[in-house]
């Protein structure tokens, strides 16, 4: 089996909705997929800020079409998003501690679908040291 990993450092709403669907295509392409998410991706895993629809300066000016859109397509629920990709396939997704500790993140904040926190160092040789493949978002 491949093995991806994937380090999520942006946390606008649509680099996080991205993530996803590459996570969930790879996972259900029979690939091991392993997330981390550090700095600003890392703050918007708490239950309260995966909520958040806060959408990166590309789309200024478009944000309320874009809000429109994802609601018609019901991509708005980042928590269900991240549950399917992991009903998908092989998925494991991360915290990064540090990040949370730069936000004042409790590990009990965090979404469920969060597998574990972790410092980078551990994903560094859990997760990319045997990947086949390293991507960033």
């Amino acid at each position: 089996m491949q093995k991806l990993a994937i380090i999520i450092t942006r946390g606008d709403f649509n680099n996080i909705l991205q993530t996803c669907e590459w996570i969930t295509l790879a996972a259900a392409s029979g690939i091991e997929v392993s997330g981390f998410f550090r700095d600003g991706a890392a703050s918007r895993m708490s239950k309260i800020k995966i909520k958040e629809l806060s959408l990166s300066s590309d789309y200024r000016g478009r944000e309320a079409t874009v809000r429109d859109i994802l609601r018609e397509e019901n991509k708005v629920d980042l928590s269900e998003l991240f549950q399917k990709a992991k009903e998908s396939g092989n998925v494991k997704l991360s915290a990064c501690k540090d990040s949370l500790r730069y936000f004042s993140f409790k590990p009990e904040e965090l979404i469920a679908e969060l597998d574990e926190v972790q410092t980078a160092e551990a994903f560094w040789k859990e997760a990319v040291l045997p990947a086949d493949q390293v991507w960033t978002f």
